[in-house]
């Protein structure tokens, strides 16, 4: 290839998947996944895919139901918290 050069590769940034849902009587919506630096911005991406804003997803129902800052070691399975909590009680 002419003019074709090898590239560095770039620093990644450090990101977290959030595992974002709705769950009402009738519906369910999820898992919606979101990579972002931090917790706000996770939101803010989903606001701007929902076209809506924060304060309204979360009086619907949205929420975080697990975020995962590192992949897992080995292979497993990665419930949400509130699934576990529902399992132990």
């Amino acid at each position: 290839m002419v003019g074709a050069r090898a590239e560095a590769p770039r620093p990644q940034a450090q990101v977290t998947l959030y595992f974002f849902e709705r769950i009402a009587d009738d519906d369910f919506i999820g898992p919606v996944i979101i990579a972002a630096p931090d917790e706000d911005g996770a939101w803010r991406l989903l606001a701007g895919r929902e076209r809506s804003d924060v304060d309204a997803l979360k009086t619907l129902g949205w929420q975080i139901a697990q975020d995962l800052a590192a992949l897992p070691a080995r292979p497993t399975i990665v419930y949400p918290s509130h699934y576990r909590r529902a399992i132990l009680s």
